[in-house]
């Protein structure tokens, strides 16, 4: 993880502002702008795609979200991704598509436009790929997860189009790429205990592919970051402390972990295969 250690010291917050194009679902989509605000990036959110031929000249990067899908969100999403194909870098998160015939359809649809990234939970991961899936929902099933089901992920994924990295989130985070699988272990579970955490993470990721960082490289530090702002919070909050209190910490780190530890990435826990 050397070179990647020495990154991180530069990450975040970003030394240059990327700006992020995200059309994405209506329940996290002021999280979201805040999450990328807080890191030194510049959100744009919206879904108009009368806006696209002028916007997609000026944004650096592009994340797509599945959440909250409508038939003019639907129509949002593949126009942007077919302007933006191999112009701009770009991140598909495939909320929803365990129980959401249209989002899984949707999604693959997307993949064929060849994302930098595709991200989701384990469970959105296993269904993109034609596995079997206890997941509901927007939730990702903890029979998804255990060691035999994360390395049958492993080797589906492997079988997809490897120009685009697969980042697929849980208790045990796997990336894989066209050259290494990464399984990394950060987080805590109260991560999955309120609404954006997945969201926030795309954003990151694209903020990161919007100033010049490689695929790989950026689900790398993305992830890592957003886990361990989530563990940073937990020491700070007491057993007394709600649910909402982790949140906002959780959050409020995005600003400050990397500014008051630049080598914050020598927490991170995992391997690369």
């Amino acid at each position: 993880m050397k070179d990647i250690a020495e990154m991180a010291t530069e990450v975040f917050p970003l030394k240059q502002a990327s700006l992020v194009h995200c059309i994405t679902n209506n329940v996290t989509i002021e999280t979201m702008a805040n999450a990328l605000l807080y890191v030194n990036a510049q959100p744009i959110m919206t879904s108009d795609v009368r806006e696209f031929p002028v916007l997609l000249k000026k944004i650096d990067s592009l994340l797509l979200n599945l959440g909250s899908l409508s038939e003019e969100r639907e129509q949002s999403l593949l126009t942007a991704a077919k302007m933006s194909s191999k112009q701009i870098p770009f991140v598909v998160d495939i909320v929803g598509v365990t129980s959401a015939p249209t989002a899984y359809q949707l999604s693959k649809q997307l993949s064929r436009q060849k994302p930098d990234v595709i991200k989701g939970n384990i469970s959105e991961l296993r269904a993109f790929c034609g596995l079997k899936t206890t997941g509901k929902g927007v939730d990702s099933s903890i029979s998804d997860q255990n060691d035999d089901e994360l390395e049958e992920l492993v080797k589906a994924l492997k079988q997809e189009d490897l120009a685009t990295t697969y980042l697929a989130t849980g208790k045990k985070d796997i990336i894989v790429t066209k050259d290494n699988t990464w399984i990394m272990e950060n987080g805590v579970d109260k991560l999955q205990r309120f609404i954006g955490t997945g969201d926030v993470l795309g954003a990151l990721i694209a903020a990161l592919l919007g100033i010049q960082f490689n695929a790989e490289s950026a689900v790398l530090l993305a992830l890592s970051y957003l886990n361990i702002c989530a563990e940073r919070a937990s020491e700070k909050i007491t057993s007394n402390t709600g649910l909402a209190d982790f949140r906002h910490e959780t959050l409020n780190q995005l600003s400050l972990l990397g500014k008051e530890n630049k080598h914050w990435f020598r927490q991170t826990r995992g391997e690369k295969r």
